[in-house]
């Protein structure tokens, strides 16, 4: 969780959403609220490039209302992989027809008091029998853990 809330090892992510349950909860949406900024500040897109907060930007906050002598009761963190990122993962892995279907590559990371599980998963745009995404996900995401020294184990 270290590596999370602490370091940039996820910088390469946005937020979708959260879930902190503490003595509240506290719910933060991930989605970029243009009633918030200006007409002049919303024509400078490196303010919004994408239509979600970047996880560099909320993970502070985040590790912020999680200070403290007591763990949370449970933690819930839905992140999607940049799109620029899931693009130059399908191209590498000799899969670049597959950019045009992936919306997002999903990582849900919960923890329940005891334990944090990761999940990863494909939003994809149209229904396809083609596993190929979620496979090279899946081997994305360990490789990116190892790299990381993040420890896990993979779940049949």
């Amino acid at each position: 969780m270290t590596k999370l809330l602490s370091g940039s090892s996820f910088d390469s992510f946005l937020l979708e959403e959260a879930s902190l349950s503490m003595q509240v909860t506290w719910l933060l949406d991930g989605k970029i609220n243009r009633g918030f900024y200006s007409a002049e500040e919303w024509e400078d897109e490196s303010l919004h490039h994408y239509p979600l907060i970047s996880w560099s930007e909320v993970r502070g906050h985040l590790r912020e209302l999680i200070r403290g002598k007591k763990a949370p009761a449970s933690l819930s963190i839905v992140l999607q992989l940049r799109p620029d990122h899931c693009e130059k993962i399908l191209v590498s892995n000799g899969f670049p027809q597959l950019k045009e279907n992936v919306g997002a590559m999903v990582l849900n990371i919960r923890y329940d008091g005891t334990d944090v599980t990761l999940v990863t998963g494909i939003a994809l745009k149209s229904f396809t029998l083609d596993k190929n995404a979620d496979r090279i996900w899946d081997e994305t995401m360990e490789k990116f853990l190892i790299s990381r020294e993040i420890g896990f184990e993979t779940m049949a």
